[in-house]
């Protein structure tokens, strides 16, 4: 098999689970603080790929570190962006609005800024074309009105206030951003030789150290009833470290824009799976938003898919 084959096969099995991942945290940080669930996810995650580190020879990870400091910082920003602004997001947004924007702006993103990621970073001279730009300012164009629905109370979450939504579209925006730094942040890490155990024991430094700060001024927090323990469980270990090695892989096989099509198919898995919270209300907005946006980045990816052969 083809490392672009088996790239896409881990990348779709990390979508499945990452959009039941999503609905089940948009439903439990309605009872649980979101903090909490941040800290026992990332430190479980980075406990077990710190031991694999320790078995594998701290000594090359301690060399890799001082030589790379800068993006193990990068990588970390990344983190704090990404899995921060998602899980805060989840809490007051639509769950498939939060797949699509957060996914969406990636490869938009990614296009925008691809002259300077592309040719000072990964050293890569792909100059972009005129209707890449358009699409990719169509997609952005769409993402606000997708947003700016929501903030109204026209998407099919509608119990939550202004304020909260608007932490939720602030959120879901750092997100978005947070998954472009952390895609390039990480191709690079692979150019310099680390491993993918290794990227993932250094880059919840500072989520984790902002974790603890928070609960231990509130460390009633880190109680958790009999109830939640075996959800929570099963939630940190197939709903968050499994997909954060199954990404890894995936990054570390494909391209980034072929990274940005595979996951084109997150927010389709989470729009079918959300409805099975009872929050959540179907939306021909969300729908046709959600469609319009998949179809633009389909034709964007295979666009760019077929100019870079």
């Amino acid at each position: 098999m083809s490392k672009s084959f088996i790239g896409i096969i881990i990348g779709l099995v990390f979508c499945l689970i990452s959009a039941a991942f999503d609905v089940y945290v948009a439903y439990i940080t309605q009872s649980i603080n979101t903090m909490t669930l941040v800290f026992y996810c990332f430190i479980s995650s980075s406990v077990l790929f710190f031991a694999i580190s320790c078995y594998r020879g701290l000594p090359s990870l301690y060399i890799k570190i001082k030589s790379n400091v800068d993006l193990v910082f990068l990588v970390n920003i990344a983190v704090i962006l990404n899995w921060g602004g998602l899980f805060y997001a989840l809490r007051f947004l639509e769950p498939a609005v939060v797949g699509i924007v957060s996914v969406a702006c990636g490869p938009a993103l990614t296009i925008i800024f691809s002259s300077y990621l592309l040719s000072h970073w990964l050293k890569e001279n792909d100059p972009i074309e005129k209707i890449e730009y358009t699409i990719s300012y169509l997609v952005l164009i769409t993402v606000f009105i997708m947003l700016f629905n929501s903030f109204t109370g026209s998407s099919g979450l509608t119990t939550t206030s202004p304020a909260q939504r608007l932490i939720g579209i602030t959120s879901v925006s750092l997100c978005a951003i947070g998954t472009v730094l952390y895609t390039t942040v990480s191709k690079k890490m692979f150019l310099y030789g680390w491993h993918t155990h290794e990227i993932l024991t250094v880059r919840n430094i500072i989520i984790l150290l902002i974790a603890i700060i928070y609960l231990s001024n509130n460390r009633h927090l880190l109680l958790i009833d009999k109830y939640h323990v075996v959800p929570i469980s099963m939630l940190i270990i197939v709903g968050h470290i499994l997909p954060v090695y199954l990404i890894q892989r995936t990054i570390f096989y494909l391209t980034p824009i072929q990274v940005s099509l595979v996951l084109l198919t997150l927010p389709i898995f989470t729009l079918l799976l959300q409805y099975l919270d009872e929050r959540i209300l179907i939306s021909s907005s969300s729908i046709f938003s959600l469609g319009f946006i998949l179809a633009m980045l389909l034709f964007l990816s295979v666009y760019k898919l077929k100019t870079t052969r």
